[in-house]
């Protein structure tokens, strides 16, 4: 792996709260560097050096973009209407590993990674700090880190653990690590997430990490990994907390910023932009439109009637044209990005009491919560179960669940994810028209040039 190190001197702009809004990673040169001492050594410090990792979540290969985008295009939510090679091998489902905006996923993970553990490899040397507000900057700094993992880890499979920072360019501990194991890579997000929910709060004025957002993010973890009654259990708690509450109508998900059900999101200001917005819209709306909606989508929301959720997420110019309009502040660029909201942690729990063979209207209660919010139709067991009593009702369940999720988190960055996990291996290949390798991204290859330790996925 190549680690992209921090610029210590963005570490002090963070400390005075002007980080700038777009800090590509790069390679220092190392008069660029401040000694170990000199970084991150008081509370005020500490606390910008936070704020530097949420700024992470920020970039171009994080939710500004790539990773809002792709798992929608990847699948079957966006076709690709831009010019960009590097965005039409994700569509056609091409990708190799010279794709630099592949890498830009990989790169502003790990930029992310190495900005939270500066902050935990400091904290306990910093004298003065209230024992309470340390206690959630290192919460803080271990949820995020999780959820960055968590991120390499559904695109690449098993990446480098790293979990001591790069203070400087002449550090060579972190530069040519191995890739772990999927198997320990979720091991370190468990294990981060574990702990954040234990030092967290149960709300933050400044929209930050919560206990929910690390309960939630447990949630959607141990579905992939196929804990079905963790993910229950998890899901259940932040349903029960009664903290948030499902947004009406649908479209004030996005009309109205940090809404009620809102869990986590990426805040986003006039100085410290969101380009969501100009990718989706077209030009006659000052945009770039790079993807727009598939007719497929538009389709399964007019079959069902979906008129709410469909209004809210496909808009239309020049007659028939779509585009993507959940992000539309373009003149100011201040859409925040939705994370982790709580429709996701009824339909999680579904999914979870569908793998575990619950009885079928526990399951249909928390599928239709979400339908009604959208103000359609409940299911019923009879819609869902063909009488063939070959056929699994609880099968028939979870596609139920793929279904609405379609629907319900259109250009949210769940798609390809969820017929990954849904569908399986061998059924989200067929249903991709893909080979099974292809269900993992492959691993840049900028960095196993700096990286000879650093193996390829198989078939690329």
């Amino acid at each position: 792996m190549r680690l992209r190190t921090t610029i210590p001197a963005l570490w002090a702009l963070a400390a005075a709260g002007l980080l700038a809004a777009c800090d590509t990673p790069l390679e220092v040169e190392p008069d660029a560097q401040i000694p170990f001492e000199e970084a991150l050594d008081t509370p005020d410090e500490i606390a910008g050096g936070v704020r530097g990792i949420y700024d992470a979540l920020q970039q171009n290969g994080a939710y500004d973009r790539n990773l809002i985008v792709f798992p929608d295009m990847y699948a079957d939510n966006l076709d690709f209407t831009g010019t960009f090679d590097t965005d039409a091998e994700v569509y056609d489902r091409t990708v190799q590993p010279t794709n630099t905006a592949v890498e830009g996923i990989w790169a502003a993970m790990y930029e992310g990674i190495n900005r939270a553990n500066n902050v935990l490899a400091s904290i306990p040397r910093v004298t003065g700090m209230d024992p309470d507000e340390a206690d959630q900057f290192r919460g803080e700094a271990l949820f995020l880190r999780a959820l960055f993992y968590h991120n390499l880890v559904r695109w690449f499979g098993g990446v480098p653990l790293v979990t001591q920072p790069n203070w400087n360019v002449g550090d060579t501990d972190n530069t040519f690590l191995p890739r772990a194991s999927q198997a320990e890579v979720y091991a370190l997000i468990e294990a981060d997430l574990a702990e954040a929910v234990t030092l967290l709060p149960e709300t933050s004025p400044e929209f930050r990490a919560t206990w929910g957002a690390a309960r939630a993010l447990q949630a959607r973890v141990f579905l992939d990994e196929g804990k079905w009654a963790q993910a229950r259990d998890a899901a259940d708690d932040v349903i029960d907390s009664d903290i948030y509450e499902l947004t009406r109508p649908y479209s004030n998900l996005w009309a109205v910023e940090n809404s009620g059900e809102s869990i986590l999101s990426v805040q986003y200001s006039v100085n410290d932009f969101n380009e969501l917005a100009f990718w989706f819209f077209p030009s006659d709306f000052g945009g770039r439109r790079g993807f727009a909606p598939t007719s497929n989508l538009l389709s399964r929301f007019n079959a069902q009637g979906d008129t709410e959720r469909r209004d809210a997420t496909i808009g239309f110019y020049r007659g028939t044209r779509r585009y993507g309009k959940k992000y539309f502040r373009i003149a100011t660029g201040e859409d925040n990005v939705i994370v982790l909201r709580l429709a996701e942690m009824y339909l999680a729990r579904a999914e979870a009491n569908a793998r575990l063979g619950a009885d079928p209207a526990v399951i249909l209660a928390d599928i239709n919560v979400v339908r009604e919010r959208a103000e359609i139709d409940p299911l019923t067991v009879a819609d869902v179960d063909d009488g063939d009593p070959a056929t699994d009702v609880h099968q028939e369940l979870l596609l139920a669940i793929l279904r609405e999720r379609r629907l319900e988190f259109a250009f949210e960055g769940h798609r390809f994810f969820d017929i990954r996990r849904i569908l399986g291996p061998a059924g989200a290949a067929e249903f991709l028209e893909i080979p099974e390798f292809r269900l993992l991204f492959p691993i840049p290859q900028g960095e196993r040039d700096a990286n000879s330790n650093l193996g390829q996925n198989p078939g690329y």
